[in-house]
């Protein structure tokens, strides 16, 4: 295990001593410069991952060295010490950049703590970074994101379809919450249609001379309250792409009559006579399973055939549980930028709990939940304590570490037993141990000395 080097820097020879002596018994490679000429020689030969640095120097103030400091390394993080009395000046080197700052006397468990939260701080920038960089795929202004093979699969089929000189027919098939009209929006935005018209026509609920009217366009007086042209969706499209959400429900006169215009790339206006020729792309989606419906003899054969030009499958996010921190870290900075929020982390655990659940209602329902906690809590990063609590399986779900025999347990026993799991995982370096069980250092040798673990 690599062990985060911390760098301090301090002017006092019993502090540095100290420091060093008990950061190295907590698992941290530490060493120390007596002021800021050598630590910004110390920052360039070899980087660090955390710096200690005390706000009064022989050859300056600490508050000074934190622009260069970020200059070198702008995720660095920058603990000021400060001696009583100078909490002020403290908080102002927190405004320029420090994570924090701890007042002498130093308390070993404060340093310790803070010492902690800023690492995972920066691990966590380090992890939105890695997110951003390597798990999302721009197209024109639609962000496609997920590190699984099936989602690498759809990113590298969009851009194929995208180039191709001619319209393109694509079905695009998954459950609800799963991401079928953003991958409609990527398609068309990163085609050279994107200058054009996108119009959507959710076929669900409407009746069939309504969905015809929205699609084809009627003609003045070609049914009552027609009292004017109207052009359609295929009309207005013309040029640009037009998304047919939730294709399985669209009605069976409206099949025949699409499936012409597929066919032809012709169709009439309801009530209409003179033949319009357009250029469109048509996609369609569908959370229902068209092939089966073709059984049933809801969903015309030949009409399948025709739209299942290109398939495209967007699992379900139980099924690609990877792509779900990635979605989170994506939702966090969009759902920042609406709702003029700072732009939230997300803690380790948190995460780990999101990967955990199965999301019935896929992406719309994580990005839902994390919304909500936006709007209703300040915490940053998002915790545990932010995730509800059936996510947590805390409300009787299948999460929970272990469940209680009926017989009971004793907790001393299996106080015991896991502790001595996490000492042999950590081949016996107690401060690793500790990490694994979530405990300090000088509590798990309490608890070493308890069980009578401690050689």
């Amino acid at each position: 295990m690599i062990q985060p080097r911390v760098l301090i820097c301090d002017d006092e020879m019993l502090i540095q001593l100290w420091l060093e002596e008990h950061l190295r018994e907590n698992g941290y490679s530490a060493e120390s410069v007596g002021d800021g000429t050598s630590l910004m020689r110390s920052l360039k030969e070899a980087p660090a991952d955390l710096v200690l640095l005390d706000l009064r120097l022989p050859d300056g103030s600490g508050i000074d060295l934190i622009p260069q400091i970020k200059e070198l390394d702008p995720e660095l993080p920058v603990i000021m010490i400060s001696a009583y009395g100078e909490v002020e000046t403290a908080v102002a080197a927190v405004r320029a950049g420090a994570h924090h700052f701890l007042e002498k006397p130093i308390q070993l468990e404060e340093t310790l703590l803070l010492i902690e939260q800023a690492l995972e701080n920066r691990r966590l920038h380090q992890e939105l970074d890695r997110y951003r960089d390597g798990f999302r795929w721009q197209f024109s202004d639609v962000s496609l994101v997920g590190r699984s093979k099936a989602m690498r699969e759809v990113a590298e089929l969009i851009t194929r379809i995208a180039f191709k000189e001619t319209a393109v027919t694509v079905l695009i098939t998954g459950e609800s919450g799963t991401g079928k009209d953003v991958v409609a929006r990527a398609i068309h935005g990163q085609s050279s249609r994107q200058g054009h018209p996108f119009v959507r026509l959710n076929c669900t609920a409407l009746p069939e001379h309504l969905v015809e009217s929205e699609l084809f366009g009627h003609e003045s007086g070609a049914f009552t309250d027609a009292r004017t042209l109207k052009k359609g969706l295929l009309e207005l499209g013309d040029a640009g792409t037009v998304f047919l959400d939730e294709i399985g429900d669209i009605p069976s006169g409206a099949q025949a009559k699409l499936l012409g215009f597929l066919e032809t790339k012709t169709f009439h206006r309801l009530g209409g006579v003179r033949e319009i020729d357009v250029n469109v792309q048509v996609l369609a989606a569908t959370n229902r399973n068209l092939e089966d419906a073709v059984q049933r003899g809801e969903f015309r054969e030949d009409l399948f055939y025709r739209l299942n030009v290109v398939p495209i499958k967007l699992p379900p996010l139980r099924e690609r549980p990877e792509d779900i921190a990635p979605l989170a870290l994506h939702f966090t900075e969009t759902l920042a930028q609406e709702l003029r929020q700072p732009v939230r982390r997300i803690s380790r655990e948190a995460l780990n709990v999101l990967e955990r659940h199965d999301w019935p209602g896929n992406a719309r329902e994580l990005r839902n939940m994390l919304e909500r906690i936006i709007l209703l809590d300040d915490e940053d990063p998002i915790s545990l304590r932010s995730i509800p609590s059936n996510l947590q399986g805390l409300d009787g779900g299948r999460d929970k570490l272990m469940v209680l025999p009926a017989s009971g347990i004793s907790l001393d026993k299996l106080e015991r037993d896991l502790i001595e799991q996490a000492m042999g995982r950590a081949d016996g370096n107690k401060t690793a141990a500790a990490r694994l069980l979530g405990l300090t250092r000088d509590t798990m040798r309490y608890r070493l000395e308890k069980h009578g673990l401690e050689d």
